[in-house]
C-alpha cells in the first residue's frame, strides 16, 4: 500500500489549524481527532455545523495534559520556596510522578481509539487506512504529557530529564508517522528559535525543547505554516522565517487552508501505482 501523506501544520494559536481538519470530512475522509487542549473540539464542531457536513465522520478523544492536585502545587511550592536552583534541578524524583496517567491513556487511544462522540472503539490508528485520517491536536499538550511523564511536577527539571523526554516524544511522532495507514495531521504551536547554521532566528515547531522542533518535520511530507491575516485565513508552503516543505500543495504564500488537494494528487498516485 501507498502510505496517505502526513502534514505538519504550525501555526500562532487561531490561525485556523483545528478549523481546516473540516475539509478531510467534505472529502468523506473519516477524521479521528485526539485533542490535547481545553474546548480542542468547540472549533472542529463549529466548522463541521457552519460547513453542513456529515457528523458520523467525525471522532474525536480529549487528552489534556495532568492537572495538578492542590497537595501537588503545594508540594511543588514549597520546593520552589526552601530549595535553591541547583537543589532542584537535582532532585531525583519528580512531584506526584505516580499521578501522571495521561501518556498511558495516550497508548490506550492509539491501541484502540475511543471516540469521546459516539462512545465506540474503533481500533489501533495504524490501520484506520486511506478512508481515514488521524490527528494530533497540538503536539504543545503532548510536550506537557510526555515532560509530566519524566519529572511529574517537577519545578525545575534538570538537562538528562529533558533528553528523556524529548527522546520519548520523538520515538512517539516516529512510531505514528511509520506505521500510520491513513492521513496523519499534526497541529502545532510555533517558537522562534536561534538557528545555528544561518546566525539568525526562524520560526520552528513548538516541541519540546529546541533542539527537537527542527527535527520534527522530518516526519512529514508536507510542512504548512498557518497565518491569519485580518479576516482571511492562509496556508504558507514558503517563507522566509521558516523552512517549509510542499511535495504536493505548491510554494506559495496564499494557499486555501484545505487538504483536498492533498487527498486528490494521493488518490492519483494509488491510481497510476495500480495501472503501472
Amino acid at each position: 500500500m501507498i502510505q496517505p501523506p502526513s502534514i505538519l501544520n504550525m501555526g500562532a494559536p487561531g490561525s485556523g489549524k483545528t478549523w481546516a481538519l473540516s475539509s478531510f470530512l467534505a472529502n468523506k475522509i473519516r477524521t479521528f481527532v485526539i485533542f490535547t487542549e481545553p474546548n480542542g473540539p468547540d472549533s472542529f464542531i463549529d466548522a463541521i455545523k457552519k460547513k453542513g457536513l456529515d457528523m458520523e465522520l467525525a471522532h474525536w478523544a480529549y487528552l489534556p495534559p495532568a492537572s495538578p492536585g492542590w497537595s501537588a502545587l503545594r508540594q511543588s511550592g514549597t520546593l520552589a520556596n526552601t530549595l535553591s536552583y541547583k537543589d532542584l534541578s537535582e532532585l531525583k524524583m519528580g512531584v506526584a510522578k505516580s499521578e501522571m496517567k495521561q501518556l498511558g491513556k495516550l497508548f490506550d487511544l492509539c491501541e484502540n481509539f475511543k471516540c469521546d462522540r459516539t462512545g465506540k472503539s474503533y481500533g489501533p490508528i495504524e490501520i484506520l487506512g486511506p478512508e481515514c485520517a488521524f490527528v494530533i491536536d497540538s503536539l504543545s499538550g503532548l510536550n506537557h504529557i510526555t515532560m509530566q511523564n519524566t519529572v511529574g511536577f517537577k519545578p525545575s527539571p534538570h538537562q538528562g530529564e529533558w533528553g528523556i523526554a524529548m527522546g520519548l516524544e520523538e520515538n512517539i511522532l516516529l512510531k505514528i508517522s511509520a506505521d500510520i495507514t491513513s492521513y496523519f495531521v499534526l497541529n502545532c504551536h510555533i517558537s522562534r528559535e536561534p538557528d545555528e547554521v544561518v546566525g539568525t532566528t526562524r520560526l520552528f515547531p513548538a516541541a519540546l525543547g529546541s533542539k527537537l522542533g527542527p527535527k520534527v518535520p522530518r516526519f512529514f511530507s508536507e510542512h504548512v505554516l498557518s497565518v491569519r491575516t485580518g479576516d482571511k485565513f492562509l496556508w504558507r508552503t514558503m517563507s522566509g522565517e521558516a523552512d517549509l516543505k510542499s511535495r504536493i500543495l505548491p510554494a506559495s504564500q496564499e494557499l486555501v487552508p484545505d487538504y483536498t488537494p492533498i487527498i486528490k494528487v494521493y488518490g492519483e498516485r494509488v491510481a497510476a501505482a495500480k495501472a503501472a
